[in-house]
């Protein structure tokens, strides 16, 4: 029952046209869906107040961020807001200190065409592990988390140490209480749900475990996991003809992803693309593709 989620057509509560935005809305209708280009066209000291609800404060204190102000012990900020006025997108990003190379925590989030919020990206970094250079090719191009080009030789040596795909260091293991957070920040807003299209299949599986479920894509999931058993079509493409098509790989999370970046899903003529994920305020959806899995 339910195998693979449809998401509902039943429109929400529209939402006020930009520039109706109110105090009077809000008081007479609690339940009225705000849009994040409504936020963004208060004053930035009003918006700061809005948005700080999405760092958790004792991950901001891990690192010596005052959750307040943003500002380390020096006085200098260390988290960057940017929600532009005539914008639909927020994007907020925190770094252990400044001159840090990349943000530990790093959120972006947009209104999307359904009256609803988009998750565009959520990156959390343990600032203090090894960097690994899979963001630039050998050319110092950017490689878009490898999806325009690839660093070979920088991604072999991520995934010997235990990254998956699109990471350049280990992850915070904090996405449960930032997803928590952000729940809140979405209720407060009056909505009831939220959509992500996951980079790769880790991230995919990891949303999983968050209770998200499918809007496109559990079918590929399915057939992902069918294939890579022995005598599938994935299992017999793990031929050791490159580094990340390895026998072994088709019992992990980590090593199906990294055959799957490699283009192994060539052999089902699949491509890792259109997979959109939903989660509802609240609710696990109990979805599971890759039963007991180790990552």
């Amino acid at each position: 029952m339910f195998r693979y989620l449809r998401v509902k057509r039943q429109p929400e509560k529209a939402e006020p046209e930009p520039g109706a935005f109110s105090i009077d809305q809000l008081t007479r209708d609690p339940a009225l869906p705000a849009a994040l280009r409504h936020l963004n066209a208060l004053p930035d000291n009003a918006k700061m107040r809005c948005y700080r609800a999405l760092l958790p404060p004792d991950l901001l204190i891990q690192f010596g961020i005052d959750p307040l102000s943003w500002k380390g012990a020096s006085g200098d900020p260390h988290a960057r807001l940017v929600a532009d006025s005539q914008s639909g997108t927020v994007h907020i990003s925190a770094k252990k200190d400044i001159e840090s190379t990349d943000a530990f925590i790093t959120i972006e989030l947009s209104d999307n065409s359904f009256n609803g919020i988009d998750l565009s990206l959520l990156l959390l970094s343990d600032p203090n592990s090894p960097r690994f250079q899979t963001d630039y090719d050998e050319e110092a191009r950017p490689t878009l988390f490898g999806t325009a080009r690839r660093h070979l030789a920088e991604e072999e040596r991520a995934m010997h140490a235990g990254l998956a795909p699109a990471q350049v260091r280990s992850g915070l293991g904090a996405s449960k209480q930032v997803l928590q957070h952000l729940e809140i920040f979405l209720t407060a807003l009056g909505h009831r749900s939220y959509f992500l299209e996951p980079l790769t299949y880790a991230s995919a599986w990891i949303f999983e475990r968050r209770g998200f479920a499918y809007v496109r894509g559990h079918k590929l999931m399915d057939d992902i996991h069918k294939e890579f058993q022995p005598g599938g079509r994935l299992h017999a493409s793990l031929d050791a003809s490159t580094p990340f098509r390895q026998i072994d790989q088709w019992r992990t999370v980590r090593g199906r992803a990294w055959a799957i970046h490699d283009g192994i899903l060539s052999a089902i003529d699949a491509q890792w693309t259109s997979v959109r994920m939903v989660k509802q305020v609240g609710r696990h959806a109990q979805v599971e593709t890759f039963p007991n899995a180790a990552f």
